[in-house]
């Protein structure tokens, strides 16, 4: 699916259209589902960001979070008094206290986001063999072009 010739404005125009109600509408349903949850969005985060990296400082946490170190550590008080997840000191420099995910924080998790896999499986079944190639296609050629696209700066 590479392009063979840039595509014209009201393409390019049309194509951002689309791409933009689809994200506005998927945006809209996920945060309908994730104020179902007992957990704050900021909370939620913090699990996905400890999930996929695994234990971390409360000052690292920060950072990638895009947050102030006393912010994160409110939201990490919070969710230690709810048991989602622990501070631990290292063992090799006791200065050093991590943050890691508790399996209540991973059950947590798991009731925000999951069954979207599920979900997947039950929209793309409705697709041919050929849309089904034709999707991944596109959205590798997609995360291609948005790293490679100049910042938004």
């Amino acid at each position: 699916m590479t392009a063979t010739r840039p595509a014209s404005r009201p393409e390019l125009a049309s194509a951002v259209d689309a791409v933009q109600e689809w994200i506005d509408r998927r945006q809209r349903v996920m945060l309908a589902h994730l104020h179902q949850c007992n957990q704050s969005p900021a909370q939620l985060h913090v699990l996905g960001v400890l999930r996929e990296g695994g234990s971390t400082t409360v000052s690292h946490l920060a950072s990638l979070l895009g947050i102030s170190p006393p912010s994160a550590s409110a939201i990490v008080d919070r969710m230690v008094d709810g048991g989602l997840v622990v501070r631990e000191r290292s063992e090799e420099d006791r200065r050093t206290v991590g943050v890691s995910l508790t399996p209540s924080g991973e059950a947590a998790l798991k009731a925000a986001i999951g069954g979207r896999r599920g979900w997947l499986q039950r929209v793309l079944g409705q697709l041919d063999d050929t849309e089904l190639r034709d999707t991944v296609t596109v959205m590798r050629r997609l995360e291609r072009a948005i790293a490679e696209a100049p910042s938004a700066d």
